[in-house]
């Protein structure tokens, strides 16, 4: 599962309107994504995402969060909180968002649902990522392409994971 989160912003008739969403997403199952809504991304709403993953894989021996490093991931009560679980945060290099993700799965998100439609409520365009997460199975083939484990190295070898 690779988190992180994801400020998502559209605008509607008369604001600007700003939803974040903290996510997880598995990187072997492309359509197995936690989509966790806050008021803030911040350490308290990621200890809340993170007990929705062990809740929806109870049987998983260990799970592995692969994220950037935001502040909140980093913060002494999460990880106090991580001890007595089975998940292992591990951090990617500083700067390097193409490894990351769920970028890209944001990147697709405002490609498919956000930059596609002008949304006269919050309520509407709310409605329309919830949609989006509910339905994400729709995109499968699609996300399968774009969200590949194969990495490209600098000196052309390629890693697979």
């Amino acid at each position: 599962m690779i988190p992180p989160a994801g400020k998502i912003c559209t605008c509607t008739k008369s604001y600007r309107v700003k939803y974040n969403i903290n996510g997880l997403l598995n990187a072997r199952d492309v359509t197995d994504v936690i989509a966790h809504e806050c008021a803030s991304v911040n350490a308290e709403s990621t200890k809340k995402m993170y007990r929705a993953a062990l809740e929806k894989h109870p049987q998983a021996k260990s799970i592995y969060i692969i994220s950037d490093n935001a502040r909140y991931y980093r913060n002494k009560e999460l990880n106090r909180w991580l001890e007595g679980t089975k998940i292992k945060q591990i951090f990617l290099p500083p700067y390097s968002p193409n490894l990351n993700l769920i970028e890209r799965l944001w990147r697709f998100l405002r490609k498919k649902v956000i930059n596609t439609h002008f949304y006269r409520t919050k309520d509407l365009f709310k409605e329309a990522v919830r949609n989006f997460f509910e339905t994400i199975s729709n995109y499968k083939t699609e996300l399968e392409s774009l969200l590949t484990l194969n990495f490209k190295l600098c000196n052309s070898h390629s890693i697979s994971f």
